[in-house]
């Protein structure tokens, strides 16, 4: 017995060293490999640049070495050059040294798109459609807003001098950058008696201390009962502030979000820390498109628990998690170290990026492909494509016309010499031009240049092409001239047939410049089908329930 003891001890001795010489070997082996493909790669790049026939930039050269190979990876790992670093810390904090305006490029120009209220530009008068000349004497003629931008951040405290031309005169502006915190919550306030309406534009570290604000003084001034949270077109940011977000709303303890990736050490369950604010308030969540990675673990989190109701449209289907990771010469990188799960245990992750197909493309996993899970009360949410919301609001396509008026910039530049002659106009909610102010505006656009292709004309031009190479073009040659004919036709009504289309976001763009992004979402919300579908769900208690049930 002794004997077979000692021998069993032996063989499972033996049979660890082996298990640890494999995981050492495989380790070497990469290592090894590592460091050949390195040794290559250096003594390459060495001999390019020492002999090729030209002059090299090496710097330009090894950041494009790097960002190719990234790039075949996913689109979310990334090298951060030093000069860089800054422009990722503001995405981070919203906060930046700055005159505090976006902006936007008009013509040969770099112009104001919008001052934020209260910071540097609005303090000093600089208005939506100001054309930014000069910038301390240099000449701004066919800069990028990249350029623009890199000139006009810097050391709060420290002054930019700018040339200005408004309405064809030149001014000169001294501005004192500031601390430009930008918000997160840029709106919110009661959209009836017992509704409130929040708007949640990007997940900073200072997400959460704002919306819990927004929603204390909702409930307590003014008798919110039910709530809107706005998430749509917001494309994440910090895991942690989802988490925080989410515990305003479910209670302390509670699973939030899980991520798993290649090394097992970086897995982690995230749970909420603190008390919440209320589990119980009715909550509608409003997701499109374009709401990703940290907005869907807030909607997946509030859907998986059947804390509240998703309205909207299919999310953008981002389950992957970064992490920075620091470089030499004060770079860094930003790697795809997991995916994240919510807590149905579903990844919302909607591509592939490992797999391609035939032809090099990636593409987004089909439905028939989706996993089905259940969240609390026993409903069934899918996996693999974004956070499908439980009620589906079908969305007006943008038309042709408004794309080219918008790309162009003839609402911008319009808005721009309406409010020259205009001190004030109606308060945000209730303004709207008349029917001879579009006509004006028609009018406007009469010698400007507006050259668009519909989806018509596209269709038409394939079926050129079609009928040519199959030998129909002849036969079927006065049938297409007739089409386009009547589609140049159809064409020149199109600032009517779209005119209520092109009115709303025309006269969005004028309320901005009265009453900023705050005013540009109030005017919004009365146009809203997304808000008047929550507000309905809202204030029915029964349709509520019954969405939230199996």
């Amino acid at each position: 017995m002794r004997l077979l003891k000692t021998t069993a001890r032996k063989f499972a001795f033996i049979g660890m060293l082996v298990l640890v010489g494999g995981v050492f070997s495989a380790w070497r082996l990469d290592y090894f490999e590592i460091n050949k493909q390195l040794d290559i790669f250096t003594n390459l790049f060495r001999e390019v640049n020492m002999y090729y026939v030209d002059e090299t930039e090496p710097s330009d050269m090894m950041t494009g070495a790097i960002n190719k190979m990234l790039k075949g990876l996913d689109p979310y790992t990334v090298y951060i050059p030093e000069s860089k670093v800054e422009d990722f810390r503001i995405q981070q904090t919203g906060q930046y040294g700055g005159i505090g305006a976006t902006i936007r490029v008009i013509g040969d120009w770099v112009a104001i798109d919008q001052p934020y209220e209260g910071f540097a530009a609005d303090k000093a008068g600089l208005k939506s459609g100001d054309l930014i000349i000069a910038v301390d004497g240099r000449n701004m003629k066919g800069a990028s807003t990249r350029d623009m931008s890199d000139l006009l951040k810097g050391t709060p405290g420290s002054s930019a001098i700018l040339t200005i031309r408004r309405y064809g005169e030149d001014r000169q502006v001294t501005l004192t950058r500031e601390d430009i915190q930008v918000k997160s919550v840029p709106y919110y306030g009661m959209v009836n008696e017992t509704t409130g309406y929040v708007v949640l534009r990007s997940f900073t570290d200072k997400a959460s201390p704002e919306i819990a604000a927004a929603i204390e003084d909702l409930k307590t001034n003014h008798g919110m009962q039910s709530l809107i949270l706005d998430l749509r077109g917001n494309p994440g940011g910090l895991l942690a502030e989802a988490i925080n977000v989410s515990n305003l709303f479910i209670d302390k303890g509670q699973e939030v979000v899980s991520t798993r990736g290649r090394i097992r050490e970086l897995d982690h369950v995230y749970r909420t820390l603190r008390e919440p604010f209320d589990t119980e308030m009715p909550l509608a969540v409003l997701i499109d498109q374009s709401s990703a990675s940290a907005s869907e673990i807030v909607a997946g989190t509030i859907q998986d628990l059947d804390r509240g109701v998703v309205i909207g449209n299919r999310s953008f289907g981002k389950g992957l998690v970064q992490q920075s990771r620091p470089l030499s010469y004060g770079a860094q990188v930003k790697i795809t170290i997991a995916k994240y799960y919510t807590p149905s245990g579903r990844c919302i992750q909607a591509i592939n990026y490992a797999e391609r197909n035939e032809d090099g493309s990636i593409a987004r996993i089909p439905d028939s492909l989706r996993n089905s899970f259940t969240t609390a009360n026993g409903r069934t949410v899918l996996d693999g494509g974004g956070v499908d919301p439980d009620l589906d609001i079908e969305t007006e396509d943008m038309s042709s016309i408004l794309y080219a008026l918008l790309v162009n910039g003839h609402l911008f530049e319009y808005a721009t010499e309406y409010v020259h002659n205009r001190p004030e106009i109606a308060s945000a909610r209730e303004f709207e031009l008349t029917d001879a102010e579009y006509a004006a505006f028609v009018q406007f656009l009469s010698n400007k240049e507006l050259e668009y292709e519909t989806q018509t004309e596209k269709m038409l031009d394939r079926m050129r092409d079609a009928a040519e190479r199959e030998g129909y073009n002849e036969d079927i040659a006065t049938e297409i001239a007739q089409l386009e004919a009547a589609l140049a036709s159809r064409k020149e009504e199109d600032l009517m047939a779209f005119k209520d289309q092109i009115k709303t976001v025309l006269e969005r763009e004028i309320v901005g410049r009265y009453y900023y992004e705050s005013g540009e979402i109030q005017y919004m919300i009365s146009e809203d089908e997304d808000v008047a579908e929550a507000l309905r769900i809202l204030n029915d208690a029964t349709a509520y329930e019954e969405i939230l049930s199996p």
